[in-house]
């Protein structure tokens, strides 16, 4: 059984793994990058971790900011950090030697084809989302006013019954998916491999449509609404269920039968709505704040356009499908905040498959150990690299500032 986990990242995802870990008697080392170490030091400082909701009580986590002490603690690592400090993470995981541990990325958004090239862990890990619903709470909280303004703590309010996750190399024996299940506060859906995890991030479906489709609400109310039942109105989730059909296309390109966002979500939390409408409109879980973004600088942006729907978008490209309404959401985005998504995100280039077929991405995300020990996997890498480019070739298409990837 595992006894001890480290938990790299002390913001929502990581503090609520902690409260929840420590609860259930597994010991817990929460890490935070010394550059980003607010959390880490005020529970030093406390003393200990509040938690309450689903999880309840105080907790006491060792905390950490040195790296070497948060490897040496355990050889089960989370990552729990925004797919955009994933770098600064990898960048000092880089520094040791991993071979031993079991590394899971909460939640992944393809970390895993980032990772194998730059460290040779026992087994890389990632999940789809967060496996919790949750709030670090500071001070005054205009959301959670129930709370006094001195209290600092993590406000735990859901978590996903299901949660799917995949493995590279992908043949993770029966014992250890069952020792890593007991990690998890549900179930664990184990994937075919890590794209089709990916694919399962319903963050890219739900958010940034929603987020486009109200930008003049956000920017006049400064986010002063509720997101699910207010901003998902009849007509934005009419385009997000074309998204998630993209999505669902996407997956099928890659061998994988990917279940619609609408049944994964009333999966996820015991519901039983008829359409992605109707969930926005009746979750609970989702109407207990406002989960609304401030500015169109957020992570509904930030992270789910560049982490999530740029990959889908060109992994789609490769395999023949064209997807215009993701194609149309990370124009917009990109228009919106001034960066060009298709080059600076998660793209093929990035993942090291802009030159691969579609057929060669999937015999590479399908190895076993036996296919491939951690060594052989970057070997196949690097070798594959070194084959004549046939990369995506980027062509403006419109006066937008904007290069769209044509094969």
């Amino acid at each position: 059984m595992i006894a001890s986990v480290s938990i790299i990242g002390a913001g929502n995802c990581g503090c609520a793994f902690a409260a929840d870990l420590e609860n259930r008697g597994i010991r817990v080392l929460l890490y935070a990058h010394p550059d980003h170490s607010r959390n880490v030091d005020t529970i030093r400082g406390n003393g200990y971790l509040d938690s309450i909701g689903k999880v309840e009580g105080r907790f006491y986590p060792t905390v950490s900011t040195d790296m070497e002490e948060t490897l040496q603690f355990s050889n089960v690592v989370i990552i729990a950090v925004p797919s955009y400090g994933q770098e600064n993470i990898l960048s000092e995981l880089e520094k040791f030697d991993v071979s031993k541990h079991i590394i899971i990325a909460a939640s992944g958004n393809f970390f895993t084809l980032v990772a194998h090239k730059r460290i040779r862990a026992r087994y890389l890990l990632e999940t789809s989302a967060s496996p919790y619903g949750s709030r670090m709470v500071g001070g005054q909280q205009h959301e959670q006013q129930h709370l006094a303004e001195s209290w600092y703590g993590i406000n735990v309010f859901g978590f996903k019954t299901v949660m799917p996750i995949g493995a590279l190399p992908t043949d993770i024996g029966a014992h250890l998916r069952a020792e890593i299940g007991t990690i998890f506060p549900g179930s664990l859906q184990w994937c075919s491999n890590v794209v089709e995890a990916a694919l399962y991030n319903f963050n890219g479906v739900l958010h940034p449509i929603t987020a486009i489709m109200n930008a003049g609400w956000i920017e006049h109310t400064k986010g002063d609404f509720f997101f699910y039942q207010e901003g998902m109105s009849l007509s934005v989730t009419k385009i997000m269920q074309e998204v998630d059909n993209e999505r669902v296309a996407i997956g099928n390109a890659y061998g994988s039968q990917l279940s619609s966002c609408l049944e994964q979500m009333n999966t996820y939390y015991g519901l039983n709505h008829k359409s992605l409408n109707e969930f926005a409109k009746g979750s609970s879980l989702h109407s207990t704040m406002k989960l609304c973004p401030t500015s169109m600088e957020h992570r509904y942006l930030l992270e789910d356009l560049p982490y999530v729907l740029v990959p889908w978008y060109e992994l789609g490209l490769k395999a023949g499908r064209q997807s215009p309404f993701i194609q149309s959401l990370i124009l917009w985005s990109s228009m919106i905040n001034n960066t060009d998504y298709l080059r600076t995100g998660r793209n093929l280039k990035s993942l090291g498959f802009a030159d691969w077929s579609r057929d060669e991405i999937v015999d590479m995300i399908s190895m076993t150990t036996s296919d491939a020990p951690a060594s052989e996997l970057l070997q196949y890498t690097e070798l594959r690299a070194n084959r004549k480019s046939t990369a995506m070739q980027y062509m403006s298409q419109y006066d937008l500032g904007i290069d769209l990837p044509k094969l």
